[in-house]
């Protein structure tokens, strides 16, 4: 009589407990199945080779192209790496910069490069100034200001003037190139032409 009452609550209990989890496994796999596949942030969504990236100011006018052997895009970031890049740089009446690396990368739609491993930076000449060209490695490049810096080793070269030191600053708009430290310099002044001599 104990028994038979016993298994007249208990089993519906127990049935009660079976069918309440099998609808709580169900539940959890409807919802895992409807979640879309979870993005790795850091792996490549785009490989391309021979890989060419124009960029433009609000004026519609080109300010940079970089043409790479090889460019990978990462989401994170919105991260661009690039093999063999080559970048010009344009502004309107500034002379043109161009950046020769091994390895780049990039965020924020290019507007920020690192070229790492060697890089050769050159500013074409302009006015009485020779070309600039700078020798060197880890230089980031500022596309917005217009700005190139290192904090590495690099030797410069303009003209017959050479110049070593660690770290630099380029900053184009302005036409200035800043050595940071350890410099040693050979200048060689641009001769000026000779003054005009008035009639005795």
């Amino acid at each position: 009589m104990v028994l038979r009452s016993l298994t007249t609550w208990v089993l519906p209990l127990l049935l009660l407990v079976i069918v309440g989890s099998l609808i709580w496994v169900l539940s959890r796999v409807a919802t895992n199945l409807a979640l879309p596949n979870r993005v790795d942030l850091n792996a490549p969504d785009l490989i391309a080779n021979e890989g060419t990236l124009v960029r433009f100011d609000e004026a519609g006018l080109k300010r940079s192209h970089l043409v790479a052997s090889r460019v990978t895009h990462v989401p994170a970031e919105d991260t661009m790496l690039y093999e063999s890049p080559v970048l010009t740089h344009t502004q309107a009446s500034k002379p043109t910069v161009v950046v020769i690396g091994t390895r780049a990368r990039s965020i924020r739609k290019a507007s920020e490069t690192w070229f790492y491993d060697a890089t050769q930076l050159r500013r074409a000449p302009y006015d009485n100034h020779a070309e600039l060209i700078i020798d060197g490695r880890d230089i980031w490049i500022d596309g917005h200001a217009q700005i190139a810096k290192s904090t590495q080793f690099v030797t410069a070269k303009m003209g017959q003037s050479h110049a070593e030191a660690v770290g630099f600053v380029l900053n184009n708009p302005l036409e200035t190139l800043e050595l940071k430290s350890k410099v040693k310099m050979t200048y060689v002044p641009i001769p000026r032409s000779a003054a005009p001599r008035a009639n005795p």
